[in-house]
C-alpha cells in the first residue's frame, strides 16, 4: 500500500467496497491510521454498516455518536443509517405538514415517505 500511495500523492479519497467478509472495515481502518498517524495526513474513516465494526477496531463505542478523534488527523465515524433515515423521513413529514397547513399527513402519503 505504501507504494500505491507514494505514486499518488494527490489522492483524496480511498473507498473499500465489495461483498461482506472481505476485510473492508479492517483495511479502511488500517489505511486511515497509517495515513494519519504515520504519514501526517488528515483522514476520516467512516462506515454505514450496522455491525459497528469500527467500534470494535478502535475499542470505543462510536456507533451513531458523530465524528470521533483518535489522534492527530485521524477521525472515525460510524453512521447509524437507520436513525438518519428516520430523521430524514420526519423532516419530510414536517415539511409536508407545514407546506399544506396540515395537522396530520394522510395515511396514503405518510406510507410513502
Amino acid at each position: 500500500m505504501r507504494e500505491f500511495f507514494e505514486k499518488r500523492p494527490d489522492l483524496k479519497v480511498v473507498i473499500y467496497a465489495g461483498k461482506g467478509g472481505l476485510g473492508k472495515t479492517t483495511c479502511s481502518a488500517a489505511t486511515a491510521y497509517w495515513l494519519a498517524i504515520e504519514r501526517g495526513k488528515k483522514c476520516l474513516c467512516f462506515s454505514t454498516d450496522p455491525q459497528a465494526s469500527l467500534s470494535d477496531i478502535f475499542e470505543k463505542d462510536i456507533f451513531g455518536k458523530g465524528v470521533q478523534s483518535f489522534g492527530p488527523g485521524l477521525y472515525v465515524l460510524e453512521i447509524d443509517a437507520d436513525k438518519r433515515i428516520a430523521e430524514y423521513q420526519e423532516e419530510i413529514r414536517h415539511k409536508i405538514k407545514e407546506m399544506y397547513g396540515l395537522d396530520e399527513i394522510p395515511k396514503e402519503i405518510d406510507e410513502s415517505t
